[in-house]
């Protein structure tokens, strides 16, 4: 204010030639025009705050919901992979069929027996004969199909979800692999006759003529949901002569709904897209939660919901759409994310309530109306003292002429009306607004520090918006890497319930939300246990990704090995494996070891891990 004339000196600078009447007119137009100012300034102070809680809100909103739809793509890329695999495997039996028919001079006949009750809890393969079947006439047929089980048994092996697979032929036999010997023979232990031909499993590959599903099932005897696979397999001449399958059950994916967590109140379920029906849920009660106590006849159908937004949700979902909807579940308001599985009709849905989401923008929004609440108290005062300073200079010169009021209420308004002017269009949405004003006395200093404020209200609002955010975003997608990379390791103890040769445990905390160390435990056959311990240099996400690309390469040469003299060769071709495009530069240590259960023998191989601690 250095070199600039005062209110107070340009007063006194006029006072001489002001007269009475006019200043009485200049005082109450300046009045009027300070009153207009704090009420419009007071108004748009509150707008403006309004208009910034209002962005923030949604920025915020926005983020959970983008959140709550990336968990939910995520963990239907997980279930859909359970069914890609077991198409894949039902892929291979029918493939491995169709080279036999097509050419059985390659492949002598083998045997394989019917069933018997001693092998009750045993996976071993079994012939059984339709009613009436020639045995005789089907004997060459029979002796190459048994070349199958070598391949049948031997999915077993690493799966433990696999109920049953089969191969049956139109011509009346069926080779079957399960653990089931004891249902199908009768009580003096003579095999039963199997009319295979009116099962699903064979119905659907013989009328599509390709690989199907069946619908899903709840376990004759106990063992929970089903589901089947088939496909035909072709001889020379590219006729069907018969049908490979494979039964799974369904704990896997039941398994990860239930483990799909999502804040306080989030849920997943499966729907059934043919029938609207709730097949999996990890929702213990209301319209979205599964009776597993009974069959799927009396369940809720979705298309009929009495919350209409929640039935056309359904609808979409049969559709095979992908979307997001805000919907009412048992009286709660929720919003649903939902996507399709890509192997089965099935869409995987994820549920959060909208309380839940909209809880961090409500907060974000009471904090910017609290600022804005003591921005527009500290303008409020400085217009009154204003207003109280133009008051008193009134007062101290009521004797000035009427040609000097008449100026002074010119230059006291004009700006005054400026700066009104300039607020009102501030307040209409044009923030970069500015009031230029040049009075050189304190309505100038006002309109600077109006300025002032509101650039810094701006700034303020759009680094919290960014801010607040990112850190939602940030720790939405640690929290989902976390629980996929937890339910990357194995976490049932103990693991192997009919093994007593041995106990095993294992558990791993990572230093941040992800992490590079892991462990992991596997059977190669009945009397072998492999065991890894491997730590990845480094921390976090990539500490994370490169732990994923190592185990997977360590097990996956680990189940072509064929001794324990294959261990370093296994960590060898693993490493080099590793080696290939690692532009990244990171390595990993791992103790790699092997068990022979018949001997207690206990081989290992140290990658530059810690050295093993063996207490006794």
């Amino acid at each position: 204010m250095s070199g600039k004339t005062g209110i107070k000196k340009q007063v006194w600078y006029l006072v001489l030639s002001c007269s009475i009447i006019t200043l009485v007119i200049a005082g109450g137009i300046a009045l009027y025009g300070m009153m207009r100012i704090k009420s419009n300034a007071v108004q748009i102070g509150a707008d403006i705050g309004n208009y910034a809680a209002e962005n923030s809100s949604d920025a915020l909103k926005d983020v959970s919901l983008k959140s709550l739809q990336g968990l939910m793509n995520e963990k239907a890329k997980q279930i859909d992979s359970f069914f890609k695999n077991h198409a894949g495997e039902v892929n291979i039996l029918a493939n491995e069929m169709t080279k036999i028919m097509q050419n059985p001079q390659n492949y002598p006949p083998r045997d394989v027996s019917p069933p018997d009750r001693n092998n009750a809890g045993k996976n071993v393969p079994q012939l059984q004969y339709k009613a009436g079947a020639d045995r005789a006439a089907l004997a060459r047929e029979v002796g190459l199909a048994a070349n199958l089980q070598d391949f049948q048994l031997r999915f077993f092996d690493n799966d433990d979800t696999i109920g049953a697979n089969y191969v049956a032929s139109v011509n009346g036999f069926n080779i079957t692999v399960d653990a089931a010997s004891d249902r199908r023979v009768d009580p003096n232990n003579v095999p039963v006759a199997n009319d295979y031909s009116s099962r699903p499993w064979y119905k659907n590959a013989m009328r599509e003529k390709k690989l199907t599903f069946t619908d899903i099932f709840i376990d004759a005897h106990g063992r929970g949901l089903a589901m089947g696979c088939s496909a035909p397999y072709f001889d020379a001449s590219g006729n069907i002569v018969g049908v490979v399958g494979e039964g799974k059950f369904l704990d896997a994916v039941s398994q990860a709904v239930q483990e799909t967590k999502m804040g306080e109140t989030g849920y997943a379920f499966i729907l059934n897209n043919k029938t609207g029906q709730v097949l999996f849920s990890s929702k213990k009660e209301g319209i979205l939660a599964v009776d597993y106590d009974n069959d799927f006849d009396n369940d809720i159908v979705l298309f009929n919901a009495e919350d209409e937004n929640l039935a056309q949700a359904a609808k979409k979902m049969a559709a095979s759409e992908t979307g997001l909807e805000l919907i009412n579940v048992d009286g709660t308001s929720c919003y649903l994310a939902y996507a399709p599985l890509q192997s089965v009709p099935w869409s995987f849905g994820a549920v959060i309530e909208e309380a839940e989401v909209v809880a961090p923008a409500r907060l974000s929004r009471e904090e910017i109306e609290q600022n804005t609440g003591k921005f527009v108290e500290s303008l409020n005062e400085s217009i009154l003292f204003m207003i109280f300073a133009i008051v008193a200079a009134f007062l101290a010169i009521v004797g000035l002429s009427p040609l000097a009021g008449k100026k002074v209420a010119d230059e006291l308004t004009k700006p005054l009306l400026l700066l009104s002017d300039g607020v009102r269009e501030i307040a209409s949405g044009n923030w970069d607004k500015k009031l230029d004003i040049h009075t050189g006395n304190e309505i100038e200093h006002l309109a600077v520090c109006f300025n002032a404020m509101t650039d810094e209200l701006k700034a303020y609002t759009d680094h919290l918006t960014r801010v607040t955010a990112e850190k939602e975003r940030i720790a939405t997608e640690l929290n989902v890497a976390t629980n996929i990379q937890e339910s990357m390791l194995p976490h049932d103890f103990p693991p192997f319930p009919d093994k007593k040769e041995f106990d095993l445990y294992a558990t791993m905390h990572a230093a941040k939300e992800v992490g590079g160390d892991f462990y992991d435990f596997y059977l190669l056959d009945n009397n072998h246990l492999i065991v890894t311990i491997a730590d990845v240099s480094g921390k976090g996400v990539p500490a994370a990704l490169f732990m994923v690309i190592s185990k997977t390469i360590l097990k996956n040469f680990a189940l072509t090995m064929g001794g324990s003299s294959d261990l370093a060769p296994l960590v060898s071709c693993t490493n080099d494996q590793l080696c290939q495009n690692n532009e990244a530069m990171m390595f990993v240590t791992a103790f790699v070891g092997m068990l022979e259960l018949s001997t207690g023998k206990f081989s290992y191989v140290n990658a530059g891990h810690n050295p093993p601690l063996v207490y006794r």
